[in-house]
């Protein structure tokens, strides 16, 4: 045998001596970090069926349940990337079985497990408190704890509830929105002209406060021109409540904004129901309009029990009169100016019936009103 052909047998036989001594162990580092790989693989594609399955059947899986699910995956996905990274397959081959299981992990953790648990946090540790705050407020008709936890509620759900549709699952996100997105809506949307009008209650009794009449007014009016939006009180005590409310500033803002003739012309229909709780059963007595008294004659009498100090007092003091004809309400001239006006020959209220007595008369209340006052005797 030449030199040359015992060299070429020699190194053939080292070479296959070679392979045989080093292939065994690759394949079994390339078969350990295959079955790694797979592994990861299949627990990273279950991650997100432990929230997706039970949402097809209307559950909502709490968080807490999912924590050990996700540091397992996290920690297994971990172990994997090591072991492939200190293996000893060749570069192209770990940036493939990397990219492999990178995807998935984004896929269906990053992107499905991970937001899932965020979103179910978010709306049962933001939305469900703020949501509990409301409901207790509103059934004790607080006012101003229902408006501070409206504005808490309508700036979650104008910027933050984008969480819950970051995740994957259709079935899971339809129904997490449906039980705590869909009612934190609905409540907003129910407390939005509610909470504008308390608003404006507390902006209308700061005008007044300040001697601002007609702002006061104003605002009153945006407050009326709501109302017609309100939810139906009937089914709804918080809105009654409210309507109480207004019903009181309605009451202020009339009086104090009221001119010197309607101040007036509410007294003539209170002297009214004065008159008829205090006064003998021979005749009633209603508001006639501005500036004037009906009188119905039940029976006869004389004209003098009329004019006596039971209607001419209550008359004079309900209606604060300070001077009857320019005269002082209860001297002599008064009296008699006021005789002067009813028809001659009138001694009795039967004589009165189909009569119209007008005459002047001075009133004060704050400010000096003068008017003709007509009673109409029926």
């Amino acid at each position: 045998m030449s030199k040359r052909l015992m060299k070429q047998t020699v190194a053939s036989v080292l070479l296959t001596a070679s392979v045989l001594s080093f292939s065994p162990t690759v394949l079994g580092a390339s078969n350990s970090v295959d079955q790694s790989v797979n592994k990861v693989k299949a627990e990273l594609n279950k991650a997100p069926t432990y929230y997706v399955y039970p949402s097809l059947e209307e559950k909502l899986v709490p968080s807490n349940e999912l924590y050990s699910v996700l540091n397992s995956a996290k920690k297994n996905y971990q172990l994997t990337r090591s072991a492939i990274v200190s293996s000893k397959l060749s570069a192209s081959q770990k940036q493939a079985k990397l990219k492999e299981i990178d995807d998935l992990y984004s896929e269906k953790v990053s992107k499905g497990l991970v937001p899932y648990i965020d979103a179910y946090n978010y709306a049962t540790k933001y939305l469900v408190p703020i949501m509990n705050e409301i409901k207790a407020a509103q059934a004790r008709n607080d006012f101003a704890a229902v408006e501070a936890a409206y504005h808490k509620l309508s700036f979650q759900l104008k910027g933050r509830t984008a969480i819950l549709y970051r995740f994957s699952g259709k079935a899971a996100r339809d129904l997490l929105l449906e039980q705590y997105k869909k009612p934190a809506d609905a409540k907003r949307d129910e407390l939005m002209v509610p909470v504008t009008i308390y608003m404006e209650i507390l902006k209308t009794k700061d005008l007044l406060a300040v001697g601002k009449k007609e702002e006061a007014k104003k605002a009153y009016a945006e407050i009326n021109a709501l109302l017609d939006r309100l939810p139906n009180a009937a089914t709804n005590k918080f809105v009654a409540a409210l309507l109480d409310e207004v019903a009181k500033l309605k009451a202020v803002v009339d009086e104090a904004t009221a001119t010197p003739q309607q101040v007036f012309d509410a007294k003539i229909t209170s002297l009214a129901t004065e008159l008829n709780k205090t006064l003998w059963d021979k005749i009633t007595t209603s508001s006639g309009g501005s500036n004037s008294l009906t009188v119905v004659i039940k029976e006869d009498a004389p004209l003098a029990q009329l004019l006596g100090k039971e209607f001419y007092q209550t008359f004079i003091n309900h209606l604060g009169v300070t001077k009857v004809n320019e005269f002082d309400p209860l001297s002599t001239e008064a009296v008699n100016s006021l005789l002067s006006k009813f028809p001659a020959g009138t001694d009795s209220l039967e004589d009165l019936k189909g009569q119209t007595v007008t005459f002047p008369i001075t009133v004060n209340d704050g400010s000096e009103l003068k008017v003709n006052f007509t009673i109409y005797f029926q």
